[in-house]
């Protein structure tokens, strides 16, 4: 009897330090791995973020562009054009703004990351017939950031 309490004293009561290691070293391998996943992950959706603006100016962009056979300037879309070459715009986001150059017909959106790993970095969409078909590029952002619709 007295050979079965001690057993039971003695019978573990938690996990080994080995154990504790083990695990400790697997939560630092799946956290090495999925870290800059993640990190990859928010990139593409702040650079898609850039691309789904830059594309809401194509369809506008064509219709003036047509209409008075020149870019418009564009301005924010909170501000209220001073003429009629100005056309307000959503060309500032929370990653990224937005700017168009060239003479019409040929002209370049250019959208420049302000935030995240991409920040500085800058995507273009392009047109050479006045806008009927745009051309996405990736600039100085690396290829891996770009949504597909965009590569």
């Amino acid at each position: 009897m007295k050979k079965m309490q001690e057993m039971k004293r003695t019978a573990q009561k938690g996990f080994t330090l080995i154990e504790l290691m083990i695990v400790v070293a697997i939560i630092g391998i799946l956290a090495a791995v999925a870290l800059p996943a993640y990190q990859d992950y928010v990139t593409r959706a702040q650079v898609a973020e850039a691309v789904e603006l830059a594309g809401g100016l194509k369809a506008p962009l064509a219709a003036y562009g047509t209409e008075e056979g020149a870019w418009p300037t564009l301005i924010a879309s909170n501000a209220t054009p001073a003429d009629k070459t100005e056309m307000p715009a959503t060309i500032t986001g929370k990653y990224s703004t937005l700017a168009l150059t060239g003479a019409y017909p040929a002209g370049v959106i250019t959208a420049t990351m302000t935030e995240g790993q991409a920040s500085g970095g800058t995507l273009t969409l392009t047109t050479a017939d006045g806008g009927s078909r745009w051309t996405c590029a990736a600039g100085s952002i690396s290829p891996k950031f770009l949504p597909n619709s965009c590569r």
